[in-house]
C-alpha cells in the first residue's frame, strides 16, 4: 500500500490494478493522479481487496473490464461517481448536518462489465472494498455463478444493487484493513484475509437478516411510529431517556417498541442510539477539530478514558489518533 504522502502517478495505475486499466483524461494531469493510500490485493483464488484513503489530484476517469463478482463496498468518507456499462451509479453518503457520513453498497455482477470511475479534483475518499468471484464459491463447494445470484434476494438481476447502513463493527474492521498492524508479509496477509472475510460476513449477515420482511407484516401507523422513533432519537430530544420514556412518547409499550425496532433496524434501540452518537462524536472529531472531551460529552459520556476505551472497541482506533490523522 502506497504512504499518506505519496502521489500515485500514471505507470503505476496498471501495476496496482491490471495492464488493461484506461486512463481517459479530462484535464492535464502531468502524470499525478492521487495522493495517499491505494492498493489492490489479491489474498487468494477469488478474494480480493481494494482500499482508497487519498485525495484525487485532477478529473479524469478511469475504465476496466470487471468480471463476475460479488462486491462489499464500505464507504467511510467521500463519494464516487462510477458506471456499470452504460449504467451510473453514486456511492458514498453526501455531507451534511442529520446524515449519514458512510454507507455500505453491495453490487451483484452475474457477467462481465465495463467499469467506470470518474475522479474529481479535491475529492477526498475513504473506501474498503472487498469483492468475491466465483472461483472462491466454488473452492468452497458452491455453484460459483449460482452462489451470486442465490446469496443475496436480489431477484436474480445483473448489476442489483443493495445500499445499507455499515454497522459499528464494520466501520471499526474498515478502519483496521486501512491502518494494518505491521508484521512479515505472511502475517500482514493473513490479518488482511481475516478482516476482508469478516467484513463480507458481516455484511452478509446484514443483508440476510432481512429486516424488511418483518416490516412488511406491520401496519401503517407502526411504520409510522418506527419513522417518529428515528426522528425522536435523530433530535437527540431523547437523549437520556429510559425504554419506557420513549415507548410513551412515540404511543406504545416498552415491548412493543423494543420488538419492532429490533426488527425494523437489526439492533436494540439503545445500541443504535450508542452507535449512532460514537459515529456522532467521530464525524466531530474528524469535521469540527473537536476535543476528546467534547466528543465524549456529544457521545453521552462524562469519562473521556471511557469514551475512549468504548470508541477503541467500536472503531478500532482511538479518538487520539482520529484527531492526529484529520
Amino acid at each position: 500500500m502506497s504512504s499518506q504522502g505519496h502521489i500515485v502517478k500514471t505507470g503505476e495505475l496498471s501495476e496496482l490494478v491490471n495492464d488493461s486499466i484506461r486512463l481517459v483524461e479530462n484535464e492535464p494531469c502531468q502524470g499525478s493522479l492521487f495522493q495517499g493510500h491505494l492498493s489492490w490485493q489479491k489474498l487468494r483464488s477469488g478474494l480480493s481487496l481494494h482500499c482508497s484513503d487519498c485525495l484525487e489530484l485532477h478529473n479524469f476517469s478511469t475504465q476496466v473490464e470487471i468480471s463476475p463478482r460479488l462486491n462489499f463496498i464500505l464507504f467511510l468518507d467521500g463519494q464516487s461517481d462510477v458506471s456499470f456499462d452504460d449504467r451510473p451509479f453514486t456511492f458514498g453518503a453526501p455531507r451534511g448536518p442529520g446524515k449519514p457520513s458512510c454507507e455500505g453498497v453491495t453490487i451483484a455482477l452475474n457477467e462481465s462489465a465495463l467499469f467506470s470511475r470518474q475522479a474529481r479534483r479535491g475529492r477526498r475518499i475513504r473506501k474498503v472494498s472487498v469483492s468475491m468471484a466465483p472461483e472462491w464459491f466454488e473452492s468452497g463447494g458452491l455453484d460459483g455463478h449460482g452462489a451470486l445470484r442465490e446469496l443475496i434476494d436480489f431477484e436474480h438481476h445483473h448489476l442489483d444493487v443493495h445500499r445499507w447502513q455499515p454497522s459499528a463493527r464494520l466501520l471499526a474492521l474498515a478502519e483496521q484493513v486501512l491502518h494494518p498492524i505491521s508484521g512479515n508479509r505472511l502475517l500482514h496477509n493473513l490479518y488482511l484475509e481475516s478482516r476482508a472475510l469478516e467484513i463480507a460476513n458481516e455484511a452478509l449477515s446484514q443483508l440476510t437478516r432481512r429486516p424488511a420482511q418483518a416490516l412488511t407484516s406491520m401496519r401503517p401507523h407502526e411504520h409510522q411510529r418506527i419513522r417518529r422513533t428515528l426522528e425522536l432519537l435523530h433530535s437527540d430530544q431523547a437523549d437520556g431517556w429510559s425504554l419506557e420514556q420513549i415507548a410513551r412518547e412515540v404511543g406504545c409499550s416498552p415491548s412493543t417498541l423494543h420488538r419492532q425496532f429490533q426488527a425494523s433496524k437489526g439492533l436494540s434501540l439503545f445500541e443504535y442510539q450508542r452507535q449512532r452518537k460514537l459515529q456522532q462524536a467521530r464525524d466531530a472529531l474528524e469535521q469540527q477539530g473537536a476535543s476528546i472531551s467534547q466528543a465524549a460529552w456529544l457521545a453521552g459520556y462524562s469519562s473521556a478514558a471511557n469514551f475512549s476505551t468504548a470508541f477503541k472497541r467500536t472503531f478500532g482506533i482511538t479518538p487520539k489518533q482520529v484527531r492526529t490523522r484529520f
